[in-house]
């Protein structure tokens, strides 16, 4: 799988932040918002009013994650590489690099306010863009649920970006591996 297609590097960003929209579903729950005149109500769902932004929210969380389950599923079960790994680095911090957006909404968001709402997506696109293009999907908060770590691993070839579910430790590593996307890969079964 050498290259990511543009649609779906897309959907891999979008995942990372699906706890962002868990908060987004929670806060905005009972918002009403006018979008061009209408006013939309939130929707009786049994004993809970969801807002339009929070039911939205809730799908993207649902359809994003799935979509990146599937993609390491895939992965994981192709026909990977041995590759010897001479020196690596444990990457696992890059996982906060994240804390700035999901603390943001937080302190200045108000998401029953439509303008704050078109603010809060400037911002998200804006980080998207950078995110997207500095091939940083695989810092990725969600993969911590999934139970992987990030490596900053060194093979006799070349530097790579490895997720694993096992730690690696000691010297003379041998894995099993598949290419993601560019300078990313992952172990394999």
């Amino acid at each position: 799988m050498g290259r990511i297609p543009s649609w779906a590097k897309v959907v891999l960003f979008l995942s990372s932040y699906s706890p962002l929209y868990v908060i987004v579903a929670l806060r905005a729950h009972n918002a009403e918002h006018s979008i061009l005149g209408y006013q939309l109500e939130p929707v009786s769902l049994g004993l809970v009013e969801l807002s339009y932004l929070s039911i939205g929210s809730l799908i993207l969380t649902i359809a994003s994650v799935a979509f990146l389950a599937v993609m390491i599923r895939m992965n994981r079960t192709r026909q990977g590489q041995l590759s010897e790994i001479e020196h690596y680095r444990n990457r696992s911090d890059m996982f906060t690099e994240y804390l700035l957006v999901y603390i943001f909404p937080f302190i200045v968001f108000e998401f029953s306010d439509m303008f704050d709402v078109a603010a809060f997506l400037v911002l998200f696109v804006t980080v998207a863009a950078i995110v997207i293009r500095s091939n940083r999907l695989f810092v990725n908060p969600v993969l911590i649920a999934f139970r992987y770590r990030v490596y900053e691993v060194e093979t006799e070839h070349d530097r790579r970006i490895l997720l694993t579910k096992e730690p690696l430790d000691g010297n003379n590593i041998t894995v099993n591996t598949a290419r993601i996307s560019n300078d990313v890969y992952i172990t394999t079964r």
